[in-house]
């Protein structure tokens, strides 16, 4: 009932407390034309990867970074085809992904996905269908809804491209990734993942774009994705709106950790 409550509120809470008027970073009063509802000084300061981007995950790169491949990439191979990202993980960035996840603040997926909207234009790429990676079930009882599937289903409409929200599942609730270096990360989640066997037809041959809040090692969507390619699709992209390129051990599993 919370998770119902906390979606058809959202529109409700528009109403009332209208987030375009406000900066959904700073809290500044700001006017209607301002892009996803961001004042200057914040736009200005989120890390944007508009620029160097690492040719396989799409983590933003620093200009002197000697490859076109992060070391992640660059020391392993990935399942999913290619990914995207918006953002670098960084301390604006780490709070509005806090609020969204922690604070019932759903409304600010519709903001985040507007831009993961405008990053993915950029790639003319157009998939078949569009999914979420998937929550345990009893984390999704506790808060309410998976923000995965927020930004998913809100990302749908402004790609005007099938939602399929429930062709992916998490079977097994896993060890808290906080405590996994990056081969335990791997080995914690193999067989987590499942596509209930009535929905099989439904992925034969399909491109299927993944999308996530957040991209560190990659151990999840490839988990979603190899799941999804012996399933019977085709490719699998991957979008999510922040990646961790200069992230600790401790910051990136704090996300990584919300998938358990």
């Amino acid at each position: 009932m919370k998770g119902i409550l906390s979606t058809l509120g959202e529109g409700f809470l528009d109403l009332i407390y209208p987030s375009n008027i406000y900066c959904i970073c700073c809290g500044n009063i700001i006017d209607d034309s301002r892009p996803y509802a961001l004042c200057d000084a914040c736009v200005r300061a989120l890390k944007w990867a508009n620029e160097r981007t690492c040719s396989h995950c799409g983590k933003r790169l620093q200009e002197d970074y000697g490859s076109d491949l992060c070391t992640d990439c660059a020391g392993g191979e990935h399942v999913f085809e290619k990914g995207f990202t918006c953002v670098e993980y960084g301390a604006a960035e780490r709070e509005l992904l806090h609020r969204f996840k922690y604070k019932e603040e759903a409304y600010l997926g519709r903001k985040l996905a507007a831009m993961m909207y405008d990053r993915i234009q950029v790639e003319e790429l157009e998939p078949d269908l569009i999914l979420p990676v998937p929550m345990f079930r009893r984390k999704v009882r506790q808060r309410g809804y998976n923000q995965a599937a927020v930004l998913a289903a809100s990302l749908a409409k402004y790609m005007e491209c099938p939602y399929a929200g429930q062709l992916l599942v998490r079977i097994v609730e896993t060890e808290a990734m906080s405590r996994l270096g990056a081969l335990g990360r791997r080995r914690n989640i193999r067989e987590v993942f499942s596509v209930p066997r009535n929905k099989i037809d439904q992925l034969t041959g399909k491109t299927i774009l993944l999308v996530d809040d957040i991209y560190t090692t990659g151990s999840t969507v490839d988990a979603c994705s190899s799941v999804l390619l012996e399933a019977g699709a085709a490719r699998v992209f991957v979008l999510t709106f922040a990646s961790g390129a200069n992230l600790t051990r401790a910051e990136g599993s704090t996300f990584e950790a919300d998938r358990n």
